[in-house]
């Protein structure tokens, strides 16, 4: 089954449920989300935004010196 497909089933079942159960639904979803955004935020370690500069001597001189050559 497509991907849309099985959106267009899940929007179908969801019209299908009364008030309160509509609501427990949406709260469950807030959870997912709030827990995936958690998850992917764990998963990136500081040291793995800085992997590239590990073993590099950059300063603020050679930065302003590359870019001064650059122009």
């Amino acid at each position: 089954m497509s991907h849309l497909a099985q959106i267009d089933r899940i929007i179908s079942e969801v019209n299908d449920l009364n008030e309160r159960e509509k609501i427990l639904f949406f709260h469950k979803m807030d959870e997912l989300f709030d827990n995936f955004d958690t998850q992917q935020h764990e998963k990136i370690s500081i040291e793995s935004a800085f992997g590239l500069w590990k073993h590099r001597n950059i300063s603020k001189d050679i930065l302003r010196k590359k870019a001064w050559m650059k122009k």
